[in-house]
């Protein structure tokens, strides 16, 4: 099976730019032309640039977390929203009104979509006239053409979701133009729908390079496009009709045989940790991918990146390990004994996670009070999440006054290093330097331990104990729990490298089995999204040591019922499988405007005073307006 993208391809003469890879065996080739993609080989190089242009907005920049997680319930701004701390993108957060259709991040999110239309649009006008013969088989013919309906169908369902109704081009550009018309959200959900209908009559069931779409991936994106169409205030004539057409598909994904959710959810992100580090039993400290395996049987379609650092341009690695880490190392005033290595990764504190969504994890995390000596109920925060760091460095942290105190004891750190001399973390028998628990503790518990502890927020999880909160031994927007599922130990630059080769899973089968959930909560069939939110429960349920003392597979608290089935319930769910996924803005704007609002002034405080109806949409570029003569091209209300 051969991996997809390994070589670069620039399609110039096409007025598409493309920083690409294919296969292995795959020549170098520069200004092509329409007559290029119009042969065999042109085509499959041609749908290659529209897979290797993915990576313009999954796993890159800031515009995917400014974009899908700031400023919602479940994620709010750390110290660091642009580098320095200059928090220059605040506003994605709060709302306030230095957000304008000037924000950055718009102009490139909308820039991207297009720029993937137009290469799709390349693949399908050109490759309809490519006869069939002994270099292109009608198996091959059918799947590129499959996969550029997938392709397109995915830009135009990003964009539609934060903007509205867009403008619809079905065949490449010709030339520039400064004309354009903006069609209704209506008339662009139909074009991704027939699209997506188009994939799935034409892709195969599993392909032979990995990497490329297949039906299932089709079936699973048309499923969350009807469960999104259902919802529209113009769509009521056909609300369960689309309520149904989502069940059916995601439960035709299920159903496929070719896909099954990974046992253990860790899998999904991390690795066992090598025998060199510190002993993790756990599963609470840094993400491992040294025995982790990109491919597994969960993930539907990914978009690839790479180790190599042959094989990619610079800009268009996997970005998403340095987001979500939070400020561990170099603060011995905080916690002794850490300073940065590979394994705990580059914090660069851009978001951190809201108290409602540890509120939501602690809803099923413990099987009991939450406390020192309470099991483990469920397994998904602590594989999301890293809450405890290893000394690789000497030092004590001052007993001082509680809540801040330790008992002051000296911390033995040692630092394993590469070849070159850089760090790579902790070596075995390095004492454990910082822990941010899941509970509150007693001043004695604190002086009972050498390393640091903060715990979480006393407040509401509807509020927010406040941001600097060092002295008060709790967390703030410096020191927080990481998420990890992006960490990335691997990368090739060492430990100061912004350069991941993660992959990045655009769809998986958790999600399909949430999707079918809140359409059957849609359809009034609350048993039916039980089964499928139970699925994930067991599989989420920790099997025994070293995680938790027992198995918890067969505890009945870990299920659900159908009384429990509400929209708000599948939200929760969706936040504590999917958390840090680059999905949530789009989770709270799918049921609507009313609901969008509500959950985010709830939950997030930094966005309640400011957040209104015209933030349900993005404001559409300004570049874009500014760019189009004749009629004016439509602003969305209120911006």
């Amino acid at each position: 099976m051969k991996r997809l993208f390994e070589t670069g391809l620039a399609l110039l003469a096409l007025g598409v730019g493309v920083s690409g890879c294919v296969d292995l065996d795959e020549k170098l080739v520069s200004n092509l032309g329409a007559s290029y993609v119009a042969t065999p080989q042109g085509l499959t190089d041609a749908t290659n640039a529209i897979y290797a242009g993915l990576r313009g907005f999954y796993g890159r920049g800031e515009t995917d977390y400014a974009l899908t997680l700031l400023g919602t319930d479940t994620w709010t701004a750390a110290d660091q929203v642009s580098s320095g701390g200059a928090q220059n993108w605040i506003y994605y957060d709060t709302y306030e009104p230095t957000y304008t259709s000037q924000g950055a991040f718009l102009d490139a999110f909308w820039g991207w979509g297009y720029t993937q239309i137009n290469r799709a649009n390349t693949v399908l006008d050109m490759g309809e006239k490519i006869p069939v013969g002994p270099n292109l088989s009608q198996a091959v013919k059918d799947s590129r053409l499959g996969e550029a309906h997938f392709l397109r169908a995915l830009a135009y369902f990003e964009l539609v979701q934060q903007f509205g109704g867009l403008t619809i081009n079905l065949h490449a550009a010709q030339g520039v133009s400064t004309e354009a018309t903006r069609e209704t959200e209506d008339s662009t959900y139909k074009v991704i729908i027939s699209d997506l209908e188009q994939a799935i009559n034409l892709l195969p069931v599993t392909q032979a390079d990995y990497g490329r779409a297949t039906k299932g991936a089709a079936q699973h994106l048309l499923a969350k496009v009807y469960l999104t169409r259902a919802y529209r205030d113009w769509n009521t004539a056909n609300k369960q009709a689309d309520f149904q057409k989502a069940l059916d598909l995601a439960k035709a994904v299920i159903n496929s045989g070719q896909y099954s959710l990974v046992p253990d959810y860790a899998s999904l992100w991390c690795g066992t940790h090598r025998a060199a580090v510190p002993a993790d039993p756990g599963g609470q400290s840094f993400c491992d991918l040294t025995n982790y395996s990109k491919r597994n049987t969960e993930f539907i379609f990914v978009a690839q990146y790479s180790y190599d650092n042959t094989q990619y341009d610079a800009g268009l690695t996997n970005y998403d390990h340095l987001e979500f880490l939070s400020h561990y190392d170099g603060d011995p005033g905080y916690a002794a004994g850490l300073v940065r290595d590979l394994d705990n990764g580059r914090p660069f504190r851009r978001l951190r996670p809201t108290p409602a969504l540890l509120y939501f994890f602690d809803q099923t995390r413990w099987a009991g009070p939450p406390g020192p000596d309470t099991d483990v109920l469920d397994t998904r925060f602590d594989a999301s999440f890293q809450t405890v760091w290893f000394a690789n460095s000497d030092g004590s942290n001052a007993p001082g006054t509680c809540p801040k105190c330790t008992s002051g004891a000296p911390i033995h750190g040692i630092l394993l290093t590469d070849a070159g001399g850089s760090p790579i973390g902790a070596a075995a028998g390095s004492d454990t330097a910082l822990v941010y628990l899941g509970y509150q503790v007693s001043d004695d518990y604190r002086r009972s331990k050498a390393y640091r502890i903060a715990t979480p927020c006393t407040t509401a999880p509807t509020e927010d104990c406040g941001k600097d909160n060092d002295a008060k031994g709790i967390f703030g927007n410096q020191h927080y729990p990481s998420l990890k599922k992006w960490q990335d130990n691997l990368r090739v630059g060492g430990f100061f490298s912004q350069d991941g080769g993660k992959d990045f899973p655009i769809m998986r089968l958790g999600e399909t089995y949430l999707i079918a959930a809140e359409a059957a909560v849609g359809l009034g069939q609350p048993q039916v999204a039980a089964d499928m939110i139970n699925v994930l429960r067991v599989r989420a349920a920790c099997a025994g040591p070293p995680q938790c003392k027992v198995s918890h597979k067969s505890d009945p608290a870990i299920l659900v019922n159908a009384s429990q089935m509400t929209l708000d319930f599948i939200m929760d769910e969706r936040a504590r499988e999917l958390a840090g996924e680059f999905k949530r803005w789009t989770d709270l704007h799918r049921p609507g405007k009313e609901y969008f609002l509500e959950r985010i002034r709830k939950y997030n405080p930094y966005a309640r005073p400011n957040i209104t109806d015209k933030h349900y949409y993005r404001p559409i570029p300004q570049r874009q307006i500014n760019g189009v003569t004749g009629t004016p091209y439509p602003q969305n209300p209120g911006w």
